[in-house]
């Protein structure tokens, strides 16, 4: 399954759109089920996140926090039928640090430069409810420059999957497997006009501390990522291609400092 691609080309398409539901926030604790809605909490963004609705048009998905404070519990409630295409991703309902195509969460600390090597600690529990075929990933975007606008294309992303269901797989080739963080991951690369590094953890975790500097440093370390680049945004959601019925994805303890 490509997600990463498909994810992609539509990001691009649907900029007009999220610019114009990115108005429609709510502050946590609260809720929004509108398309692309999204809930300010702390120093994160939540975004109802819809992207692929188009393939599964009866689908529907629902954001909220109930914990305000960093770290935060947060969640989705969604039933997403396979629809006209079984391998895209319909949803990513997932919490912003940062940058997104030229949203901004406030007080982040991203941009941060690769080379000034500090630290991006972040950790979280998940429950998912009813899995059909999803992941729960982490996405980090990074540019050339610090302050990337709404139609800046990144030149590089990372994704670090921490669990996954129902067969979903990444774009690209294996490379093989490494050790980061005191787990196994394997590491796929592919490119979409530009390069996407995913992680994938061989064994699902319920509940996880990591450190995004780690990843990036074994991408410099072996040449596939330039230390003068900035890492941009750490996002960090479910991407869903469908769901068996109505699903929830529940998270708990979750934070995103740099340090």
């Amino acid at each position: 399954m490509h997600s990463h691609l498909l994810r992609a080309g539509l990001s691009l398409a649907l900029l007009p759109l999220f610019a114009a539901c990115a108005t429609m926030r709510v502050r946590a604790p609260g809720a929004t089920s509108a398309d692309f809605g999204t809930i300010v909490a702390a120093k994160y963004i939540i975004n109802n996140n819809v992207w692929g609705k188009a393939h599964s048009p009866a689908g529907r998905e629902r954001v909220y926090c109930t914990n305000a404070a960093s770290p935060l519990t947060w969640g989705a409630a969604y039933n997403w039928p396979v629809g006209d295409k079984p391998y895209n991703v319909k949803a990513y309902p997932s919490i912003i640090s940062g940058w997104h195509w030229g949203a901004w969460s406030a007080g982040s600390g991203l941009p941060v430069r690769i080379a000034d090597h500090r630290r991006i600690v972040t950790s979280g529990s998940i429950a998912v409810t009813n899995p059909g075929v999803q992941n729960v990933a982490y996405d980090c975007w990074f540019h050339l420059i610090a302050d990337p606008g709404n139609k800046s294309e990144p030149t590089d992303e990372l994704m670090i999957w921490v669990a996954r269901y129902g067969g979903a797989g990444p774009l690209g080739r294996l490379q093989g497997e490494v050790e980061i963080g005191g787990a196994t991951w394997q590491l796929y690369r592919g490119e979409i006009g530009w390069n996407v590094f995913s992680f994938i953890r061989t064994g699902n975790a319920g509940a996880w501390t990591l450190d995004v500097r780690d990843f990036t440093d074994y991408l410099v370390a072996h040449g596939a990522l330039a230390p003068e680049k900035y890492l941009t945004s750490v996002q960090f959601g479910s991407e869903i291609f469908l769901s068996p019925g109505d699903g929830r994805f529940d998270v708990t303890d979750y934070h995103c400092d740099v340090e």
